[in-house]
């Protein structure tokens, strides 16, 4: 029924309840996939302003093709003369005219209409699923592979953002966390949330705009509700506003999951959030929880709970981000139905201390795309959990890194694994230049194609020993073109920490099968350095569609690219 008297009053332009406030900023025209701002200044003097599901101050908006979305204002706090300011943001999918309407608890309060623009930009927009697992798309239609990291907290974004930027990075993920981007937590009280870290978040959103970074937003992570100490004696649940012990309507950590007034909460916050933040493309994607199975709670309410957080958050973003949550594969089964649910868009697991990197990586990602049937993303992986430090120790020639890298690069994903240790690690160690040599790589992939493949070949033959090379052989086929990465099976953080000498992979012969006959130019490329060698030679291939390459003396790894002469 509310709908229905929403349409009608948009179709018949009936009169309006004159404005008490000053509908100080609102838009004139607008441009399809950019933010357009609603402001007004008026004391509303709700109970809770913050509560949106209670307090109804919404814009209604007729889409050009007659269709009817619904988003809320948000109280942002009050002006220097203690006036309540509440705003909206919305970037329009369609272009045409759209039919605004401002309405408080249903009341009609003002409306009109903006011109919204094309937009003939390409990659604008968000992102949203693809037809295939190894990508995400831009609503503008271009396809997106990410590549990026984990830089969860940071006291200046824009220093590690321009690093990324540099490095050719384009998405990482950021928490909410109690010394973080603090929303709701103790000192807000339960309900009431933090101005202060929300404006702050709003900035980091202007500045990945600026660099071109896609952020991962994880809203809660585990350490609120822990099922033990943890390695970081991370448990909060003490401090935490939902506990019984502060005023909360949790007796233990486990009723975060069940507890209805809690549920309600959760879902409150989350209007919050998506009201705020949601216009912006650079969100990738909401994830509720970080390693979620970690915290306290048997298996079916925590699934059970993201599944109705999910399809909840579905109900109310009308900008139709992705939706996602992560766990450890320690236990599993606290997530396997809600990753297996309609509601949740693509899974993250974590995983660390991982001897053979690699291999891991790549039978991961095909495990995880066949039993989930989604895309599959490795949220955080390295070699050693416990510190950055520690990983250097280890592996100074930050080969676990690299290796994860080149081997997500080369798997059915969106997103590349997203390492950890972004300040004690690579920052610190400046290993940003693992990023940046896979970043020139990959600008010789089109994964704007019909054809985009990735296979795992059984490794040639050596032609001075004659029996098959000791490496791993991974192929992208992209269009009529290829790209190929060889690994040397000793080339394993594990193995050179031991003290195993690498050594060089003689000149070995590899067939490719499955391109087209023709002519090709084939190009070398060094992984460590980033440097393709040697220039550009022509191959040929026949009517049998494989081409017989022979692959110069390596020791780690050697990469190229062959595309097909036009």
């Amino acid at each position: 029924m509310k709908n229905l008297i929403i349409v009608i009053s948009l179709l018949l332009e009936i009169s309006v309840v004159n404005y008490a406030g000053e509908f100080a900023d609102y838009p004139t025209k607008g441009k399809q996939f950019n933010t357009m701002v609603f402001r007004f200044e008026e004391n509303l003097n709700f109970e809770n302003p913050f509560d949106l599901q209670t307090n109804k101050v919404e814009l209604h908006i007729q889409q050009p093709d007659e269709t009817f979305l619904t988003i809320s204002f948000f109280y942002n706090g009050l002006n220097e003369k203690n006036v309540e300011k509440w705003e909206a943001r919305f970037a329009p999918k369609l272009f045409g005219n759209h039919k605004i309407q401002v309405t408080i608890n249903d009341v009609i309060r003002k409306q009109f209409q903006i011109p919204v623009e094309v937009n003939k930009e390409q990659k604008q927009g968000g992102l949203t699923l693809a037809s295939y697992y190894g990508l995400f798309k831009y609503e503008s239609g271009e396809s997106f592979r990410g590549i990026g990291m984990n830089i969860c907290w940071a006291d200046d974004y824009e220093y590690y953002f321009k690093k990324m930027k540099n490095a050719g990075m384009n998405i990482t993920r950021i928490w909410m966390c109690p010394w973080n981007l603090s929303i709701e937590w103790a000192h807000t009280g339960l309900g009431k949330y933090d101005l202060k870290s929300a404006e702050k978040f709003d900035e980091i959103l202007k500045l990945a705009e600026k660099y071109g970074i896609f952020i991962i937003l994880c809203m809660d992570y585990h350490g609120v509700a822990q099922n033990r100490a943890g390695f970081f004696n991370e448990n909060k649940w003490l401090e935490n506003p939902y506990n019984k012990l502060n005023g909360g309507p949790c007796a233990d950590g486990s009723e975060l999951f069940t507890n209805e007034t809690a549920k309600t909460f959760f879902k409150q916050k989350y209007k919050y959030i998506i009201s705020r933040y949601g216009h912006s493309s650079n969100i990738a994607s909401w994830e509720f929880y970080n390693e979620v199975d970690l915290m306290a709670g048997k298996a079916i309410p925590v699934n059970q709970w993201h599944v109705e957080m999910a399809e909840y958050v579905q109900s109310i973003d009308i900008h139709n981000r992705l939706v996602s949550s992560s766990a450890t594969r320690n236990y599993p089964e606290k997530v396997v139905d809600a990753f297996k649910s309609p509601a949740i868009d693509f899974l993250m697991y974590h995983h660390y201390n991982i001897p053979d990197m690699a291999p891991y990586v790549l039978d991961l990602h095909r495990a995880m795309n066949e039993y989930y049937q989604k895309p599959f993303i490795l949220g955080e992986f390295g070699v050693e959990y416990r510190g950055g430090d520690r990983t250097y120790s280890i592996d100074p020639q930050h080969i676990g890194l690299h290796n994860g890298i080149w081997a997500g690069f080369f798997s059915l994903t969106p997103v590349i694994p997203l390492s950890w240790w972004w300040d004690n690690y690579i920052d610190k160690y400046d290993i940003w230049s693992e990023y940046k040599n896979l970043s020139e790589f990959s600008n010789q992939i089109d994964i704007n194609t019909k054809r985009l493949e990735f296979k795992e070949l059984q490794s040639g033959f050596l032609i001075a020993q004659n029996h098959q090379a000791p490496c791993l052989v991974n192929c992208i086929y992209h269009g009529d073109n290829a790209a190929l990465w060889f690994k040397n099976d000793k080339y394993q953080w594990s193995l050179v920490h031991e003290g195993e000498r690498l050594e060089e992979i003689g000149i070995f012969t590899q067939s490719i099968p499955n391109l087209s006959e023709g002519a090709f130019s084939l190009i070398w490329f060094n992984p460590q350095t980033g440097n393709f060698t040697g220039g550009k030679t022509n191959v040929n291939v026949g009517k049998d569609g494989i081409l017989t390459l022979k692959v110069p003396p390596f020791t780690k790894d050697i990469a190229c690219i062959i595309k097909k002469v036009k």
